[in-house]
């Protein structure tokens, strides 16, 4: 393995976290996150996580602006879509919002899987 390869993916996961777990994520996505609605804060966290991706393979690999776009494209969209359907398996099976059941733990960490998983299909897109 390449250390561009390691330095892209250890990139694209800081950037996962700062979407995630810094201030970058307002209460009021997080409370959207949490019901799966309104989608415009829902939205809007997707897209800090898309122009994080997109910054991140810009710093590490520099490609044409066109792949950055594309990156920033596919996280936005998968981000929306995996965290709008943790939000609906929320709102069908309640305890999956209770911090204190471990069924809440299974979701976030499915959640966090799911996005690693497209992190590394982003990094395979970009280092081909």
């Amino acid at each position: 393995m390449s250390v561009t390869v390691v330095v892209l993916l250890a990139a694209l996961l800081l950037a996962h976290t700062l979407g995630d777990f810094t201030p970058l994520a307002t209460p009021r996505m997080l409370r959207a996150k949490s019901d799966g609605r309104p989608i415009g804060p829902i939205a809007a966290h997707a897209a800090v996580h898309g122009l994080l991706a997109g910054l991140a393979v810009l710093l590490v690999v520099r490609p044409p602006l066109s792949t950055v776009a594309l990156v920033s494209g596919v996280v936005l969209s998968t981000h929306l879509l995996i965290d709008l359907a943790k939000a609906r398996v929320g709102l069908r099976v309640p305890v999956v919002k209770d911090v204190g059941a471990n069924p809440f733990w299974w979701a976030l960490g499915v959640d966090q899987l799911l996005h690693g998983l497209v992190l590394i299909g982003v990094a395979f897109l970009v280092l081909g």
